[in-house]
């Protein structure tokens, strides 16, 4: 199975399609779960009110083609800045894996669309390095942070990833990080301005992220954390053989990778942060996840530890929807 997605053909986009049908195969007994609530931003409202009642073919189309673009999305991502030694779709194969292996990843939540802000937003970060001119780059970049915080609140902790990105892919200019921190604020300041206006500042309150610390797995089920030691051992795979390739890697591809390292860091504790829903929330740590493990199907020559990784996970995800 792996082998097929090591080639570079755009045929293998239909494969990519086959394969998503084929390990969401439970959408098809039973229409994707649609996941959301009224209190961790507008894409959760929007989903709460508008996408539960539609009919469950739509939702079946909608959850395959979320998915579709997102792991698309982040294969054009690795590819064009060359962060693989060779181009290939492993990276699109493996974020199709995880959105089936882990049940709370595998609905139509808003933590996985706003996978989607997520990729954007790692985009328009790795573009900084050869920017000559990079302040209107930098503050639209804040811009897509502050607005993507007013849609789904959790991606508030993609605060500290681009601050971090800023760091380490630019010279220190203060300028700079005036720009991207007046990019992240100014939509709340176009909130505050309304609800002053209008005589609803309390209202205010409603749009900032709301912390809560907690630990999401207090009494985690056998399947959760058979999908997370499944993911962990993916996991280990992968910077074992990420680990490998460093030396390969120019500097601007290792900064690169240090960007995603971080993300993947701060998207895995964001849960415990930002509580309501957090397991559904935690959907948004799958890109930079799927970008590490992503090694441990690309890189070795033999395909045996790649297929086992594989069927290991088809294994669980076949469990986890039939217990």
């Amino acid at each position: 199975m792996v082998f097929l997605f090591k080639d570079r053909s755009d045929l293998n986009l239909i494969f990519l399609v086959l394969l998503s049908v084929a390990l969401h195969y439970h959408v098809w007994m039973h229409p994707p779960l649609v996941v959301a609530n009224d209190s961790d931003g507008i894409l959760s409202y929007f989903l709460h009110h508008y996408l539960q009642h539609l009919s469950p073919w739509i939702l079946i189309v909608l959850f395959h083609t979320i998915i579709l673009s997102q792991a698309i999305r982040l294969n054009i991502l690795l590819s064009n800045f060359k962060m693989f030694q060779q181009i290939s779709y492993i990276p699109a194969f493996t974020y199709i894996i995880l959105t089936a292996i882990f049940p709370y990843w595998d609905v139509i939540s808003a933590g996985l669309i706003a996978n989607s802000l997520v990729i954007w937003i790692l985009v328009k970060l790795l573009r900084l390095y050869d920017q000559n001119q990079p302040k209107t780059l930098e503050f639209n970049i804040g811009l897509i942070v502050g607005l993507s915080i007013i849609l789904y609140e959790p991606i508030a902790i993609l605060i500290l990833v681009v601050l971090f990105a800023l760091l380490v892919i630019r010279p220190f200019v203060l300028t700079e990080w005036i720009v991207l921190i007046m990019g992240i604020l100014l939509p709340f300041y176009f909130i505050f301005t309304y609800v002053f206006l209008t005589g609803n500042l309390a209202d205010f309150k409603h749009y900032l992220p709301k912390l809560d610390w907690k630990n999401p797995l207090v009494e985690p089920s056998f399947q959760i954390i058979l999908a997370l030691v499944v993911m962990g051992v993916q996991l280990i795979a992968g910077f074992y053989y990420w680990n490998e390739q460093q030396s390969r890697f120019i500097i601007q591809v290792r900064k690169y990778w240090g960007v995603i390292f971080v993300t993947l860091l701060l998207t895995f504790f964001q849960p415990i942060l930002f509580s309501v829903q957090a397991l559904y929330a935690s959907a948004i740590v799958i890109a930079p996840l799927a970008s590490f493990i992503s090694f441990a199907y690309a890189t070795p020559k033999r395909l045996l530890i790649p297929n086992l990784l594989f069927w290991t996970g088809a294994a669980v995800i076949v469990y986890n929807h039939l217990g």
